[in-house]
């Protein structure tokens, strides 16, 4: 299977060789050729990569060639953004040159060493890329491009080399705690081309599993996830006389060969390449598997996390299988890191000092901390990482003084608590940056720069937001504001950046105020603003892209400002919740949010009933009112006062939900919900009711 992050790599990569900045850096270094040349490779290779998605490698000639495509791609993309990085710095220059009428020919970064340089790279890239697609056309994979060769579990007579830990770790899971369950089921999950189906194989010829589990079983699943065919071909691999033919079974007779097969013995089935993201699809089959002989097994290979977490059983982790340019470091370290790491992620409790080996892996791209990592000394750490120049994502550590070395981090994520250096806007590449788990006490003076900011979560004891700040981030699609306890306003010009999609406010007990003009939001979510006033009728005005909106634990909300109308043709989503204060929905607003597809209400003690004019909702499709007044009961029933106002989200989804004082229950009134049922009866005063899971 080829590997899809490599594919995005590429995409990267073209995208880049494809800007105009790039194409002129092109032309001084005499390489545009070469330059037109690496983008029609590397859109070839990209074109092998998709139409060999869901191919199996089993060829190593296939996996070196993997290996070999992934660091060219990490040194294109570093130089491409050494080019990107340099094109800025050089208009940077010629404004400057022009507004002092003075041109600096030796500087530090002179640009005829800088062209040559760079010239240099782009042709020993280009020779790399050209050997590799001579080795492509070679590749068994291309031959058989649209075929898929059912696996089995038995090795080649190649032997396996850099394997052996894995195999001893799902060994060790597989063979411990083996009575606790009926089956446990252990994913294996990585990305294409690292060899899960020969770690599989590794497993299943291993003494010990052929001594503990008294059956195994492999079945080769593929992309095609059929529960029968999977059954057929438990059946044959299972079959000791074999010769049995099972197709013209069904389905019910097949379940129950499979249950006389495995209700006695301890097993271990591998389920190898499973593709399918279809839960119900799976739980058919899971279901006849799990209820078999106690402390059986079976091994799932995917690439796919979320097969992995839909398949996996509650007790056991799925076994994430990585590559050799992934490294965990689990405690200390000396020997010498390999060449070919890139990423690196700490499971440490606590640190004194930066790995040394570490210090010699110039070309990372990744380094994680863990959240809980308790930070033993201050100063070895931080000044360390600045030397990682191909740095794209740190998360976990404070950021040093000479952050803005790091000129291609895309992803920031920090811990502690302190002041952000100024440095940091000197990150022009600079995407994601999660301040969500720090306090930071100001912004630095040059926020603004950090023009291709797209994610920015902030949690900040500011005041006031700085004036040339977040509102000149061009790029912004998701802002968070969370825990900013002096917060009271959000500043100047948040409400025009053309970018912004989400809006988050989440426990800011002193914001009194939004700007409004919000004209390309879509989703706002607004929680726990204790001092936040939206009930006069210009709050929430000219919101004309809304589509989600959620008010919740607002006590000052008293009702549904008139500016919400403005976003009538596009909101289909809201949702209120916990405003002990809120008593209507308005009727001049809520009954005229004619896209509405989804109404929640939930603890609001003091709304009575919800507004005339409700059936004009002809698109409400999910109605749902939880731990609201007592009227609802017989009101919303069928035949009652107010029934032609929800009548028609009947054939829906619509779950009325209420508060009894005395009993503390809550009642449910199912018009047709796909809940369910766990309890039913009748109140002190003869109502019925019945309870559901939701």
């Amino acid at each position: 299977m080829a590997d899809s992050i490599l594919v995005d790599i590429i995409g990267n990569v073209l995208s880049s060789l494809g800007s105009y900045a790039i194409q002129q850096i092109g032309l001084p270094c005499g390489v545009k050729g070469e330059l037109r040349k690496m983008e029609t490779n590397f859109s070839a290779i990209k074109k092998l990569l998709l139409d060999a998605a869901k191919q199996q490698m089993s060829n190593c000639a296939e996996k070196e060639w993997l290996e070999t495509l992934k660091f060219i791609l990490y040194d294109a993309e570093d130089l491409l953004d050494e080019l990107d990085e340099f094109a800025t710095e050089t208009k940077k220059r010629q404004v400057e040159s022009l507004m002092r009428k003075v041109h600096y020919f030796f500087t530090s970064s002179n640009p005829l060493v800088f062209r040559y340089v760079v010239g240099r790279k782009i042709r020993d890239i280009g020779k790399r890329l050209d050997e590799i697609v001579l080795q492509m056309n070679a590749l068994p994979w291309l031959i058989q491009i649209n075929r898929r060769e059912e696996t089995s579990p038995f090795l080649n007579t190649v032997r396996v080399i850099g394997r052996d830990a894995d195999k001893e770790k799902l060994v060790w899971l597989l063979l411990s705690s083996c009575d606790e369950e009926n089956v446990a089921i252990i994913p294996i999950v990585g990305m294409g081309g690292l060899g899960k189906t020969t770690l599989a194989q590794l497993v299943y010829n291993d003494d010990r599993i052929q001594n503990h589990f008294t059956k195994r079983l492999w079945v080769s699943v593929s992309n095609d996830f059929d529960v029968r065919k999977i059954l057929i071909q438990l059946l044959q691999v299972g079959d000791l006389n074999g010769g049995t033919s099972y197709s013209n079974e069904g389905l019910e007779q097949l379940q129950n060969r499979v249950r006389d097969l495995l209700r006695k013995d301890k097993f271990i089935l591998f389920l190898d390449d499973v593709w399918n993201e279809d839960c119900v699809e799976w739980k058919k089959l899971e279901d006849l598997l799990i209820t078999q002989a106690r402390g059986s097994r079976i091994v799932v290979t995917t690439r796919s996390k979320t097969v992995a977490s839909i398949v996996r059983t509650s007790t056991v982790e799925p076994y994430e299988l990585r590559g050799n340019d992934f490294l965990t470091i689990k405690g200390a370290i000396s020997q010498t890191i390999p060449e070919t790491v890139r990423h690196v992620s700490f499971h440490l409790n606590t640190y004194c000092s930066f790995p040394r080996p570490l210090m010699e892996a110039k070309k990372l791209r990744t380094i994680i901390y863990p959240s809980n990592t308790e930070h033993t000394l201050e100063s070895p750490v931080e000044p360390a990482i600045a030397s990682f120049r191909s740095l794209r994502v740190l998360e976990g550590l404070r950021l040093p003084k000479n952050i803005g070395k790091l000129k291609f981090l895309r992803y920031i994520s920090i811990n502690a608590p302190y002041n952000l250096p100024n440095s940091l806007c000197m990150l022009l590449h600079l995407q994601y940056l999660d301040l969500s788990r720090s306090y930071v006490c100001g912004l630095p003076e040059d926020f603004y720069k950090l023009i291709k900011l797209r994610f920015l979560a902030l949690r900040t004891t500011l005041t006031r937001l700085p004036k040339e700040g977040i509102g000149r981030l061009i790029s912004l699609r998701t802002l968070f504001f969370y825990r900013c306890d002096n917060l009271e306003s959000l500043g100047e010009g948040i409400e025009h950046l053309p970018c912004l999609r989400d809006l988050a406010l989440l426990s800011c007990s002193k914001l009194v105020s939004l700007p409004a003009g919000f004209r390309h939001l879509e989703r706002l979510e607004i929680d726990l603003c204790k001092s936040l006033n939206l009930s006069e009728d210009d709050d929430l005005k000219g919101l004309i892209s809304l589509k989600k909106l959620g008010l919740i634990r607002l006590p000052r909300l008293v009702n549904l400002p008139k500016g919400l109308l403005d976003a009538a043709a596009t909101l289909t989503h809201l949702e209120i919740g916990g405003c002990e204060n809120f008593t209507s929905p308005s009727e001049s607003v809520l009954p005229n949010l004619l896209s509405l597809q989804s109404l929640t209400i939930w603890w609001c003690h003091k709304v009575a009933s919800l507004p005339k004019g409700m059936q004009r909702l002809t698109k409400l499709q999910d109605l749902r009112i939880c731990h609201c007044g007592l009227n609802y009961t017989s009101r919303y029933r069928e035949g009652g006062e107010d029934w032609h106002k929800i009548a028609h989200v009947a054939a829906m989804n619509c779950l009325l939900s209420y508060v009894c004082s005395a009993l503390l229950l809550c009642v449910v009134m199912e018009l047709e919900f796909s809940g369910r049922c766990v309890g039913a009866g009748v109140l002190g005063d003869g109502r019925a009711y019945s309870i559901h899971l939701v």
